[in-house]
């Protein structure tokens, strides 16, 4: 399912699994957790039951300007809000089962690494000196770029913040917004001194890379891509003349402090936690796999790639695995993007405290915006939750409990159930392959799995061994199928046929055509929905 791994055991990998820091300005909200979050998580539990040696871990993207502007709208300081969103976050990922080995913040340690590879590819001429037009704030003496500066986007004119518009994906200078009235694009200019990425003069060696490459984009990502080589690539800020995040000392412009940008700190930090998150265990990884949103899409197609490439150039520590960067679009609440600098969310950690890890997991993989904008609602969550995975459960806790309980697999399962046992394993399969990932996929699987079990349930032959035996091996395989989409219904499977448990120690593939080890002892239908974290279920 995946290429031969070079450098470690026949048929194992290293693959190192992350998603894009979330911004410390609040907890984390369905956005977040339907789109990136989720991904890595259930890829990175994927990747387990191939028996491949996963390394998941990310941390808080503490040096945001929207920190900043979120602390000012809340009337609190950065700090303290960086301290209460780090707690939430990490207690939600707790709750949602997102069993990542490293989610930390920003210490002295990763300070000093960033600011050693950023003065490293200084030293070695990969940024130039550019004066620009910025924002200039007279009162404050301030210079304003990135979430201070909002405006129309020159591209597309959906509202956008400096750097990144969310809308179309494509890059904007904090100058070149169309000003609105009443915001900092609607401030002069002054020109000043920075430093730059001109990705420009890297073009060459960036569609060399492209072209190389055999990993298929997805493709809001590839029109990013295609757009944007379309024409002249933009020059990217390094630094910014201000205070806020990692301060530098490169022949610092006259005599304004320079701040690196947080948007290219971002690959940095995943060179330092993955390897952070490898500690122990051997270093290095044979592909790398990053969950983003779309408005992240610009960075890791260039300027991630671009820092990746020079890094290697100019013999800085950093490895070329293969890498995958798996976008979604946005989830919506009302017709509105979710967003927590805009108080426009529904918090992951209410949601999963009222409906349950499970429930949570496979309702929010199953409308997932991977390919296209989806719609939360919360009537519709609820419903599709009632007819597509309580309903069937019951039903099979009910009606396999009552025919099946006390029974072995110790028959072949009739050509119906084997028929359907590779059915379903094959659509399990591709959704999980990296070649072909998809949570929506694997959620669809699932619900499918356990539609054709409640219904072949209600009809068992008690006295047919192989209707009994195809029913009960069917169940089993959830055991392993499902263990990277819900976790707790896997561990109850598990414990039905007296196997060992799930919790940290993921089924393997490889195993799924043995028959489970002990008669089945049922299922309880009233535990079904919901699970919570207080179930046991693998945690972060």
């Amino acid at each position: 399912m995946t290429d031969a791994p070079r450098g470690t055991e026949p048929g194992r990998r290293r693959i190192n699994v992350t998603f894009s820091p979330p911004t410390p300005n609040g907890d984390l909200h369905l956005g977040h957790l339907s789109g990136p979050v989720l991904g890595s998580d259930v890829c990175a539990r994927a990747q387990k039951i191939h028996g491949h040696d996963v390394a998941f871990g990310t941390s808080t993207d503490d040096n945001q300007t929207y920190v900043v502007t979120t602390a000012e709208r809340l009337g609190t300081d950065p700090e303290s809000l960086i301290r209460h969103a780090f707690d939430s976050v990490t207690k939600t990922l707790e709750l949602a089962g997102v069993d990542v080995d490293l989610f930390e913040r920003p210490d002295s340690d990763y300070t000093a690494f960033v600011k050693d590879f950023f003065t490293g590819l200084w030293r070695h001429g990969a940024f130039d000196r550019r004066e620009v037009d910025l924002p200039y704030d007279a009162a404050s003496d301030t210079y304003k770029a990135e979430a201070f500066v909002t405006g129309r986007c020159p591209t597309c004119l959906a509202h956008a913040r400096a750097g990144v518009c969310e809308a179309c994906g494509l890059y904007n200078l904090p100058g070149a917004l169309l000003s609105v009235a009443g915001s900092a694009s609607a401030l002069p200019t002054r020109r000043v001194p920075i430093w730059v990425l001109d990705l420009e003069r890297h073009r060459t060696m960036l569609t060399d890379w492209y072209r190389s490459s055999d990993v298929r984009l997805r493709p809001d990502l590839d029109h990013v891509v295609a757009q944007s080589l379309a024409g002249p690539l933009p020059y990217i800020p390094v630094t910014y003349p201000g205070t806020w995040g990692i301060t530098v000392d490169w022949d610092a412009p006259n005599d304004l402090p320079q701040a690196i940008n947080a948007w290219p700190e971002i690959y940095v930090g995943h060179v330092y936690w993955l390897r952070r998150a490898r500690e122990g265990r051997q270093a290095g990884c044979d592909e790398l796999v990053q969950f983003i949103g779309i408005d992240n899409g610009f960075y890791n197609a260039f300027v991630y790639v671009a820092l990746s490439l020079l890094a290697a150039r100019h013999g800085l520590p950093v490895d070329l695995p293969r890498t995958r960067t798996l976008t979604n679009q946005y989830y919506l609440l009302e017709g509105r993007k979710f967003s927590t600098s805009k108080g426009d969310v529904r918090w992951a950690g209410e949601f999963l405290e009222s409906v349950g890890r499970d429930r949570t997991r496979f309702v929010l993989s199953l409308t997932s915006p991977e390919l296209q904008q989806s719609e939360f609602s919360e009537p519709v969550a609820a419903f599709t939750l009632a007819t597509r995975f309580d309903a069937p459960l019951k039903t099979v806790a009910e009606t396999l409990t009552a025919t099946a309980a006390g029974r072995r697999v110790d028959a072949e399962p009739s050509t119906w159930w084997r028929t359907a046992l590779a059915a379903s394993r094959r659509r399990f399969e591709d959704a999980y392959r990296l070649e072909t990932f998809s949570i929506r996929k694997a959620a669809e699987a699932l619900a499918l799995h356990l539609e054709v079990l409640a219904l072949r349930c209600a009809d068992l032959d008690a006295d047919d061994p192989g209707d009994i035996c195809g029913a009960l091996q069917f169940l089993w395989t959830l055991r392993t199928l499902a263990w990277p989409l819900t976790p707790d219904l896997c561990e109850q499977v598990s414990n039905a046929f007296g196997a060992p448990s799930t919790v940290g120690a993921p089924p393997l593939l490889a195993e799924l055509d043995h028959r489970p080890p002990g008669a089945f002892t049922g299922l309880a239908a009233d535990r079904i929905p919901p699970s919570g974290a207080r179930d046991g279920a693998p945690a972060a």
